[in-house]
């Protein structure tokens, strides 16, 4: 593909590091207003809360306990006010579980309700997430919300607090779960977790699926990895969109390079749309945001991407899109679509209403003393709100950038 002048901030290294250094001018864009917003209508209050009530050796044991999946057994639940019986409540996650707060799976006997704004939602099962290596809590939200706007993806999501024997467990997050967001209300007959080096990881599929459809899906997965040796240019960008929404699928790397998102390989799920068959995605775990480089390592992607405007090259998939020249043209079109879907004042919507709905928690002293246990230690009001300021201006800055970048580039 070829290219005109390019802008010099499209260098991936200047545009990481200049980040840390660059402020925004006056009048060049408006910064959200958390002193004076409406808190109110912005769903400033706890919404959700779970208190949970267990044997007191068990409770000493759930805080000790370090890499390795527990189950709990619960003497009492109550969930926004409702008292419930649980078939299994179990610890979750990998690195998450090395923490002092965990992150929880719930299966109850009957649905539990929760909120988020004008939404409420009822689930029998349900991840509780810790955000124990979340920054102010707040990354999860805004990722959530920015997907949920440009139309790449949305489950439900809202703040929650934990409490166990009577005792305040921080902020958590109740999501819906992947594997029911697509097999039960999307009616998806297979739901693959991707692994590293393309493998499948995990695989749900739906009761009625017989084995027969579930070889044949898991063979169409495999068939967009073996059309890389295959083809090369359009022909390539044909074969991969017979068994994936591939405008879909750039459109969230897209996404992942703007948020700098440091893990995403092996964090997202792949399910089987019911009306066009192809595999569509379900991103995940985005606690590692805004990050200086990959988790492969920065110099490994830097060989491959150069000036690129690209985050990662840890999938095969996602290294043929970067380096194939039609490819990139036509994911720097899902780029350019992204960009335009998240203007300044929907970026600035989005950071006003993660701050009011974290203010509350923030301000109870017992909610937010249990930061300490937390990667990054967020208790402090101040703290977020200058972190939110900053992350802001630096999305809004590099928009400028990447959309200067693409409208000098032919695609």
């Amino acid at each position: 593909m070829a290219s005109k002048n390019r802008h010099p901030g499209i260098i991936l290294s200047q545009i990481v590091f200049s980040f840390l250094t660059i402020s925004v001018s006056p009048g060049q864009t408006i910064q959200p207003d958390y002193e004076n917003l409406n808190l109110t209508d912005l769903g400033c209050h706890i919404e959700n809360k779970i208190c949970l009530n267990i044997p007191g050796i068990d409770y000493e044991n759930l805080k000790a306990v370090t890499g390795r999946k527990i189950s709990v057994k619960a003497k009492l639940l109550i969930i926004n006010g409702d008292t419930l019986n649980p078939e299994e409540i179990v610890t979750r996650g990998q690195t998450t579980l090395m923490y002092r707060r965990k992150s929880y799976s719930f299966d109850l006997q009957s649905e539990a309700s929760f909120h988020h704004g004008e939404k409420t939602k009822k689930y029998k099962k349900f991840f509780l997430l810790g955000l124990s290596m979340d920054r102010n809590y707040a990354s999860n939200r805004l990722a959530f919300e920015m997907m949920e706007t440009s139309r790449i993806f949305h489950l439900f999501y809202a703040f929650c607090e934990l409490r166990i024997n009577g005792q305040s467990e921080g902020i958590c997050m109740v999501t819906e779960r992947p594997e029911d967001w697509a097999l039960k209300k999307q009616s998806s007959p297979l739901l693959i977790r991707r692994g590293y080096n393309n493998s499948i990881d995990k695989l749900k599929s739906d009761k009625k699926a017989d084995k027969e459809i579930i070889k044949k899906y898991c063979g169409n997965f495999r068939q967009i990895y073996r059309s890389l040796d295959r083809y090369k240019g359009e022909e390539l960008y044909n074969a991969i969109s017979t068994w994936l929404d591939t405008e879909e699928y750039m459109k969230w790397l897209a996404f992942n390079f703007f948020v700098r998102n440091g893990d995403f390989t092996d964090e997202v799920y792949f399910y089987v749309d019911p009306d066009s068959k192809k595999f569509r995605i379900i991103p995940w775990d985005y606690d590692d945001l805004f990050s200086i480089a990959p988790h492969e390592g920065y110099e490994e992607s830097r060989k491959l991407i150069g000036d690129k405007l690209f985050f990662s090259t840890e999938d095969i998939l996602d290294k043929m899109i970067v380096t194939d020249p039609y490819l990139y043209k036509m994911y720097l079109v899902q780029f350019e679509k992204l960009m335009n879907e998240m203007s300044p004042d929907v970026i600035k919507r989005i950071f006003e209403k993660t701050y009011a709905e974290l203010y509350p928690y923030y301000s109870n002293d017992e909610i937010i003393s249990q930061s300490k246990y937390d990667r990054y230690k967020n208790d402090n009001l101040e703290g977020l709100k200058n972190n939110l300021l900053t992350l802001y201006d630096q999305l809004v800055i590099s928009r400028r950038v990447f959309l200067e970048s693409i409208g000098n580039q032919d695609h």
